[in-house]
């Protein structure tokens, strides 16, 4: 009798186990990397999927809207505008595309970061009642270039365009034999939500992968 019993909680639990699984659209590591795709990568076809897997949650509309194209441009002119202001306007002028080729080859290199979810833990709100976060533990490669080629000395103001084109040319092809890889780990937590009795995940804060990740990728190829 007392191994009936043992059989029978047994089943229950893997019963329940079965029931809980089922109500989950998608396991919260999934949904992550959707995140991730969709923040870090940029993909359009990974945001598709994203807001397909929300749409139950937001009366049927898309839960993020963002213009990849729009934003990357406008991420690109800012940041050639930044970078060239410090040189005299003539060198700016004259190095504005290959400052932009700099940029790129630079963001290319942290959108094709590596993933790699390395753990789970659901556990619950203690701030809303009867609502679970699953924490995500992950971590991300980069391959940034193990040495930069020295920027040209002296008073920024007096480098020369073909100096300043030199040194842009070079670390272009620095950021695309990148040959040295650093990780780093982080956490993101997704909040459970139930629609439809189903289980959804999901963040309003998406920009924080993007945040952590960005300051420790920049950081990795500073000066040292």
């Amino acid at each position: 009798m007392k191994n009936l019993k043992i059989i029978l909680l047994l089943m229950l639990a893997i019963l329940s186990q079965n029931l809980t699984a089922q109500t989950e659209v998608k396991k919260p590591s999934e949904v992550f990397e959707m995140y991730f795709g969709t923040f870090v990568k940029n993909d359009d076809a990974t945001l598709a999927k994203l807001n397909d897997y929300l749409r139950p949650t937001v009366e049927g509309e898309n839960a993020y809207q963002v213009d990849f194209k729009a934003v990357s441009q406008d991420m690109m002119k800012e940041s050639t505008d930044h970078f060239l202001s410090a040189f005299s306007k003539a060198t700016g002028e004259a190095c504005r595309k290959e400052a932009e080729d700099y940029f790129s080859a630079m963001i290319e290199n942290f959108k094709n970061g590596k993933l790699t979810v390395k753990e789970v833990k659901v556990v619950q709100n203690e701030y809303v009642e009867d609502q679970k976060i699953a924490e995500i533990n992950y971590s991300v490669s980069f391959k940034v270039p193990a040495k930069f080629s020295d920027i040209p000395s002296g008073d920024i103001k007096n480098v020369k365009p073909e100096e300043l084109k030199k040194y842009l040319v070079q670390s272009v092809q620095d950021f695309k034999k990148a040959d040295k890889t650093v990780a780093t780990e982080q956490k993101f937590s997704l909040y459970q939500l139930n629609e439809g009795g189903k289980t959804y995940y999901w963040n309003g804060s998406p920009d924080e992968i993007v945040s952590k990740l960005t300051d420790f990728y920049f950081e990795s190829f500073g000066s040292k």
